[in-house]
């Protein structure tokens, strides 16, 4: 499973978190200390969030690679990801779509570095 990620995309990414962050592509599925939605919303939504280098961060156990290096994520959650996906600006929106199409057309970025998780 890859991920290509834009030049215009990751300059929207880092303009809001630290360069030396982790970066966690997270299925917002209510489990853990960064999903704010539950598993009975219809959406299936991703967030991009920016942690300390060194956070503990369990519930992300896979690694997910990029062009823009390696990215964690939940393992549980790679069937609702595809191979090769692609994360993308448009209408000013972060879009993350795949072989099946748009998997999310309104990725969210956080930056919760320099917070305890």
């Amino acid at each position: 499973m890859k991920l290509t990620v834009t030049d215009r995309a990751y300059q929207k990414i880092m303009a809001h978190v630290p360069l030396n962050s982790k970066l966690l592509l997270s299925f917002d599925d209510g489990v853990g200390p960064f999903s704010k939605v539950g598993v009975c919303s219809l959406d299936t939504a991703f967030d991009i969030i920016a942690v300390d280098p060194d956070a503990n961060v369990p519930d992300y156990d896979q690694a997910l690679l990029s062009n823009k290096g390696s990215w964690a994520y939940k393992g549980y959650s790679k069937i609702y990801l595809n191979d090769n996906m692609k994360l993308d600006v448009k209408n000013n929106q972060l879009i993350l779509s795949g072989d099946s199409g748009v998997l999310d057309s309104e990725v969210d970025i956080q930056d919760l570095t320099g917070q305890k998780v």
